[in-house]
């Protein structure tokens, strides 16, 4: 996805949070879309650059990398698999930086059914997008994990995942020289569980020259504790780490996990993150310096209850530089940041999966398709 930098939450964030638990309802409500796709098509990644917005998925068993035009399906991208599971993979992760576009293809197969991941570069002007074979042991093998994305860093593309060692999972990153993807070693002690503690990512973006990722951390010493968190560094580091606060009037829910979900970062907004805790949707405003240094302010807890049968996936994206929450509640809401408070509005239909702000709207990828709606204003 298409990033913008800054370093610091600007003083709207700073009355958006002194506002916190406030909702206030717009005077009209917008609906959201649906934008027709191809029948076979299972969407399951967005990215965007300028006016260029990018859909990512499978049809009829091959990957497809389609063009959104508003609420019209575009002209295909063509792709060009150079290895048996890249014809197969669906893409499940796209990146556009200017003209460079990257992606993440995934196949499902060999004798236990693992995951084999597939690199893609292409660009824009060349509406093309190749596969790069790389060694099988780069991203796979049995301690492999899932990859978060690819974000470009100081002008070249990097991937931020996970593996599993010996005291648990770990953060891995790799960076590509040409077209061939190498796996750094054993990064920062903040990214490696340990016998105290066990770490986890869920949600990558950037700022600068950083990567920013987010997830949790599990203390194992003195009882279990599960807290959400952030982690903030650059390919060959250093990295820093901060717990992000727990509201002070949630009691703690049996069963249900505290953890940040999603990030999303733009200049003149600084960094959101949107988590889940006791049972609650929760939003952080979050200032980083350009050292790094991290600067959690205190969580908002917004609208909602878990659903049935499912860990819940709170998703934020920022538009006009104001954050935009899907709380991922059993009813779910979207919930736009406002200098007055937050205000809920409708939810697409289904159980959204992706969460993406372009030029032309609000885009949600469900279990009932893709859905777009117009940017939302305060």
């Amino acid at each position: 996805m298409l990033r913008r930098t800054s370093w610091t939450a600007t003083a709207i964030a700073a009355a958006m949070l002194a506002a916190a638990g406030c909702t206030v309802s717009p005077g009209v409500s917008p609906a959201w879309q649906r934008v027709p796709l191809p029948s076979s098509l299972r969407a399951a990644s967005l990215a965007s650059g300028g006016n260029t917005l990018l859909l990512g998925g499978q049809a009829d068993g091959h990957p497809v990398l389609l063009r959104i035009d508003g609420v019209k399906t575009g002209t295909a991208v063509a792709l060009d698999p150079r290895e048996p599971p890249a014809a197969d993979a669906d893409l499940i992760s796209v990146t556009v930086d200017g003209n460079d576009l990257f992606a993440i293809g995934r196949w499902f197969g060999g004798a236990h059914s693992n995951p084999r991941l597939t690199m893609w570069d292409g660009s824009i002007s060349s509406n093309l997008l190749t596969s790069r074979p790389q060694a099988f042991f780069t991203f796979g093998g049995h301690d492999a994990g899932n990859l978060l994305g690819i974000e470009v860093i100081a002008g070249g593309p990097v991937i931020f995942g996970l593996r599993s060692e010996t005291t648990g999972i770990e953060g891995v990153v790799w960076t590509r020289a040409g077209t061939t993807w190498t796996k750094h070693v054993r990064l920062d002690p903040t990214l490696v569980s340990s016998p105290d503690r066990v770490v986890s990512f869920t949600a990558l973006d950037r700022l600068g020259d950083h990567l920013v990722v987010v997830g949790d951390e599990v203390g194992l010493a003195g009882g279990l504790t599960q807290q959400p968190s952030i982690w903030v560094g650059s390919p060959d580091g250093p990295w820093t780490q901060a717990l992000l606060p727990l509201p002070a009037d949630l009691p703690p829910v049996a069963g249900q996990l505290s953890r940040a979900t999603s990030v999303a970062c733009a200049d003149g907004a600084g960094c959101w993150v949107a988590g889940w805790v006791r049972g609650r949707p929760v939003v952080w405003a979050i200032d980083i310096a350009i050292g790094g240094s991290i600067t959690p302010r205190q969580p908002t807890v917004l609208v909602g209850t878990p659903p049935s049968g499912a860990d819940p996936n709170a998703l934020i994206a920022l538009v006009a530089d104001r954050p935009v929450l899907l709380t991922g509640a059993g009813a779910p809401s979207l919930q736009l940041g406002c200098p007055d408070g937050w205000r809920v509005l409708p939810a697409p239909t289904g159980t959204a999966a992706v969460l993406h702000a372009a030029t032309a709207g609000l885009y949600a990828i469900t279990g009932d398709g893709l859905q777009r709606l117009e940017p939302p204003r305060c």
